[in-house]
């Protein structure tokens, strides 16, 4: 989401054609978004409904993960507009604050959910290795404490897009108004690299994390493997739980960053192409890989929530409440059988 004007190695690329990107673009992204808000929307408002209605008291990790399912669903909430921008071929039809705010909510989700899920794997290995001493004392401030850090910490980071909304919103090809799409200068290319790195280093941080507490935890394991008792059975349940964050960062973060990485020094000019189809290639893969890492939103609900022996017992139970319900309600009155 940075701006900088095309340099002099444009070379066989016009200004014009600088950024463009395959035609088919548009039209897979405004299907596969379309797709993430039909079947994101209930899933994750059905998680927050269990997280938040639970039998279960709250916990630490319970804390991240409501955190974790709220960022989820506001990105959700605002994908009809996205879908709106492809299927109009990359045409923004409001305003430059709604351009500027789905800018900073797909940020705000996507750090959210890489800091969150770190805290979450971390939370697992200490229930792993710490049991006894994870029991007996009360973390829950630990959590809400980390959790309003990092959300202030990621709306912070985002206040000058919201509040320089104007600048995101440009025109290209003739009539049409890009949305983070068309670059013009804005800050020395130093800058504009450090920015980049930085959001890079915070990925390598939360990734190196949830791989660590998966080697520990799997070790624990292999240490124990002969006890088959309730500690043998947490840990095995841990280490799923971490896998499936390794799963989700592997899946939808590490792909982005890997590519964007790449794209960011093509933007900069420090890898000089003059090959508009190089150009166009690596601006494909990283509309391919931002696809991906909007993937989290219907994942994380999936691999933390749905998947859990919890969950399809109190989805099974919420089923066959209404269930009967609707029973009660349809099956006739000993009054109007005898009126009848």
């Amino acid at each position: 989401m940075v701006k900088m004007n095309a340099s002099t190695y444009l070379g066989n690329c016009s200004e014009e054609h600088f950024y463009d990107t395959s035609e088919f673009r548009y039209t897979i992204t405004s299907i596969f978004y379309s797709f993430l808000f039909i079947v994101g929307l209930p899933v994750n408002i059905t998680s927050l409904w269990f997280l938040v209605r639970g039998k279960k008291g709250l916990t630490e990790i319970k804390i991240y993960m409501i955190s974790l399912t709220v960022a989820d669903l506001l990105f959700v909430i605002f994908l009809p507009f996205w879908i709106d921008y492809s299927y109009r071929k990359g045409n923004w039809i409001f305003s430059s604050f709604m351009c500027s705010l789905w800018g900073s909510l797909f940020y705000i989700n996507t750090y959210n959910t890489i800091l969150l899920l770190a805290l979450i794997s971390f939370t697992r290995y200490l229930a792993v290795s710490q049991p006894v001493k994870v029991a007996q004392s009360t973390q829950n401030v630990r959590g809400f404490t980390l959790t309003a850090l990092i959300w202030t910490t990621t709306i912070c980071i985002s206040l000058p897009t919201l509040i320089n909304h104007k600048q995101h919103v440009i025109g290209a090809n003739g009539s049409n108004l890009r949305c983070f799409e068309y670059y013009q200068e804005e800050g020395t290319k130093i800058e504009v690299l450090i920015i980049h790195l930085v959001m890079l280093l915070g990925f390598i941080i939360g990734f190196g994390v949830v791989i660590a507490n998966s080697a520990l935890i799997l070790r624990r394991l292999s240490i124990d493997k002969k006890t088959l008792g309730p500690s043998h059975r947490l840990k095995t349940r841990a280490f799923r739980m971490v896998l499936a964050v390794l799963v989700i960062y592997i899946v939808c973060f590490l792909p982005y960053h890997v590519v964007h990485l790449f794209w960011t020094i093509l933007v900069l000019n420090f890898w000089v192409s003059e090959d508009c189809t190089t150009r166009k290639s690596v601006n494909d893969v990283h509309q391919v890989s931002l696809c991906l890492m909007c993937m989290n939103c219907i994942l994380d609900p999936i691999l933390y929530c749905f998947l859990t022996t919890s969950f399809r017992q109190y989805l099974n139970e919420l089923i066959q409440s209404w269930s009967r319900k609707c029973t009660m309600r349809r099956s006739p009155t000993l009054q109007e059988i005898q009126l009848s």
